[in-house]
């Protein structure tokens, strides 16, 4: 059994996806995930993912995912039922653009409210019907929902919480698992019981404990052994995205440190 790595390309929130791919191919990465900040990559812009495909052909990088337009106003757990359809609506439109560019799973953030100031079972009740009516979309365009485990002080953030929403869709619908966000809540084994066999991505990040740092693999406090070995324990054959911060200077270097790094502690790519 193995996995393979990839990095995504929403690392530098600020600089266009087209001028990161260069970078990203030297690193070893064998795939991507698209990310979409809105000053790097736009998927209602259909000249943008034209020019995308053929960016990523010529760099023989293959589109595996796509990381789905979350926050502010796009939050599948909103109260008010104009910004769930607003997230709703953006969420297919990347579900649209990933196959295009010939991939086919699409993450997404189940909320970004923090969960100590809500109505936590209102925003849970909202975000799983929002959550179904994307699965049920997903299916019939021939893409894979996937549904990324949150930041602890989120909604869903707690395993419970993640547990209630999975329980409440069909098993077309996938996990992926957050390195960074499981170790700030110390959650990473439990949150891999809760998906099991469902789990079918990894963003892979490391921190050192306080907040979202988004550091490679092995500068922080991530037990990647761990990680190696419970991805095993669900028979994990899928890919393993490097989820990390833009670095200030050489991204060439920084990435192909970053990917050689968690070659080394999770095992190369297939």
């Amino acid at each position: 059994m193995s996995w393979r790595l990839g990095v995504s390309t929403g690392a530098c929130t600020d600089v266009p996806i087209l001028e990161i791919l260069p970078a990203l191919r030297a690193s070893g990465a064998i795939g991507v995930e698209v990310g979409t900040p809105p000053r790097h990559f736009d998927p209602w812009h259909h000249g943008q993912v034209e020019a995308l495909g053929a960016a990523l052909a010529e760099h023989r990088l293959p589109a595996v995912s796509i990381h789905a337009p979350f926050g502010r106003l796009l939050d599948l757990a909103d109260p008010n039922p104009h910004h769930r359809h607003a997230a709703i609506g953006a969420i297919l439109t990347a579900a649209g653009a990933i196959k295009r560019l010939g991939g086919r799973l699409v993450v997404v953030h189940p909320s970004d409210l923090e969960r100590h100031v809500v109505d936590l079972q209102a925003r849970l009740n909202d975000c799983a019907d929002s959550l179904r009516i994307l699965a049920e979309n997903c299916r019939d365009a021939g893409v894979t929902l996937v549904v990324e485990t949150p930041l602890p002080h989120l909604v869903g953030g707690h395993p419970d919480e993640f547990a209630w929403l999975l329980h409440r869709l069909d098993d077309s619908v996938r996990v992926c698992l957050d390195t960074g966000h499981a170790a700030l809540g110390r959650h990473w084994t439990r949150f891999v019981e809760v998906a099991g066999a469902r789990v079918s991505h990894v963003h892979a990040n490391d921190n050192h404990g306080h907040r979202d740092d988004h550091l490679p693999p092995g500068d922080g406090i991530v037990d990647w052994q761990t990680v190696a070995n419970s991805l095993r324990s669900v028979q994990f054959d899928g890919w393993i995205m490097l989820e990390l911060a833009c670095p200030g200077a050489d991204p060439a270097a920084y990435f192909e440190r970053a990917f050689q790094q968690a070659v080394r502690l999770l095992g190369n790519s297939s």
